[in-house]
C-alpha cells in the first residue's frame, strides 16, 4: 500500500470513488428506482394529497402532504436522497401508505440541488420546510408536537443535521431516522462527489453531524432519538458512517438506536423502511408512535 496516495484513512481517491458509487456497486439501481416512480405513481393515484405545497419561492421548494385522515396525527417528514445533486420529492412517495395506514401524515420534502446552491443552502431549505410543516400541521390534521423527520442517503445526512445540535430549535423534533446517511462529509470532499458539490473544508465542519455531536457541551443538551441504520451490503465506509455517529451519541448520552440490516445494499435499505413487516420499519412506528426513549 502507498500511504503517500491515501487520502482519508485506507483510501486513496480511487478507493474512495469505489465506496461512495452506489449505482456501480448496485447493479440493478435504475430498476429499483424505476420500481419506486412506479409504485409511487399509484399512491398518487390512489391516496389523498396536498402536492406542490411552497415553502418558499424556487419551484424545488415544495411539500407534498399525504393526510392520514385523522385528527392530531403525528407527522413524519421525508428528505430524498440523491447525494444532494439528483432525485426529487415524487421519489419518496411509494413509502406514504405504511404511514398513512398508521394514522401518521406522510410529507415528501423537496429542496434547491448542487451545483445551483451549496449544501449549506440546501440545510436551510430543509429547516424552512420543516418549519412550515410545523406552522401548517393543523391545515391538515397534524399536530405540530409530534414531529418526526427522516430520509435517505444525502437525506439520512440531513436528517442527522438537523437532529444535531446545529440543526432547528430544540424539541421541534421527536425523533430521526437516517437510513444509509452521510454523517462525515470529509471523504465525500475528497472523491468525485465533490465535482458537483464544491464542499470546502469549512462545510465539512459546519454540515457533520459526526463532528457536531463530538464538539458540542454535552450539559443540558437533549438531541431527538436517533434511529440509525445501514445495509449491511453497502460497505465498509457507510458502516462506518453510522457507527461513529452512534458512537458520538452514546458519548453524549443522547438516544439512539443503531439498526442493522442484513443482505440490503443502498437502495434495498430504503424499502425496508416502508416495509412494514420489517424491523426498521416497526422500529420507526414505535418511535413515532410509542416512543420508549
Amino acid at each position: 500500500m502507498d500511504w503517500d496516495t491515501m487520502l482519508f484513512n485506507s483510501y486513496d481517491r480511487a478507493g474512495l470513488d469505489r465506496e461512495y458509487d452506489n449505482r456501480s456497486k448496485v447493479a440493478n439501481s435504475a430498476e429499483i428506482s424505476a420500481r419506486w416512480e412506479a409504485a409511487g405513481a399509484d399512491v398518487r393515484k390512489q391516496f389523498s394529497a396536498d402536492l406542490d405545497q411552497p415553502y418558499g419561492d424556487h419551484l424545488r421548494q415544495r411539500v407534498d402532504v399525504f393526510p392520514a385522515g385523522k385528527r392530531d396525527a403525528p407527522v413524519l417528514i421525508f428528505i430524498h436522497g440523491g447525494y444532494w445533486h439528483m432525485r426529487d420529492k415524487s421519489i419518496a412517495h411509494f413509502l406514504a401508505p405504511t404511514f398513512v395506514a398508521a394514522d401518521i401524515n406522510f410529507v415528501s420534502v423537496g429542496y434547491r440541488l448542487c451545483p445551483e446552491v451549496t449544501v449549506a443552502d440546501i440545510a436551510d431549505d430543509i429547516r424552512a420546510a420543516i418549519a412550515w410543516v410545523k406552522e401548517n400541521a393543523n391545515r391538515f390534521g397534524g399536530n405540530p408536537g409530534r414531529l418526526y423527520l427522516a430520509g435517505h442517503s444525502a437525506g439520512g445526512h440531513l436528517s442527522a443535521l438537523m437532529g444535531g445540535p446545529a440543526g432547528v430549535p430544540a424539541g421541534t423534533l421527536k425523533g430521526i431516522c437516517s437510513v444509509s446517511g452521510l454523517h462525515d462529509l470529509e471523504p465525500i470532499r475528497l472523491c468525485y462527489l465533490n465535482d458537483v458539490l464544491s464542499l470546502t473544508e469549512s462545510d465539512v465542519s459546519a454540515l457533520s453531524p459526526i463532528r457536531l455531536v463530538r464538539e458540542v457541551d454535552a450539559a443540558g443538551l437533549r438531541l431527538p432519538a436517533h434511529l440509525l441504520t445501514v445495509g449491511s451490503l453497502e460497505g465498509p465506509e457507510y458502516l462506518r458512517q453510522r457507527d461513529e455517529l452512534g458512537g458520538a451519541l452514546r458519548e453524549k448520552r443522547q438516544p439512539v438506536e443503531c439498526i442493522d440490516l442484513p443482505d440490503r445494499d443502498h437502495f434495498t435499505a430504503l424499502e425496508a423502511f416502508g416495509d412494514p413487516h420489517h424491523p426498521l420499519c416497526l422500529a420507526m412506528l414505535r418511535l413515532i408512535l410509542a416512543p420508549s426513549f
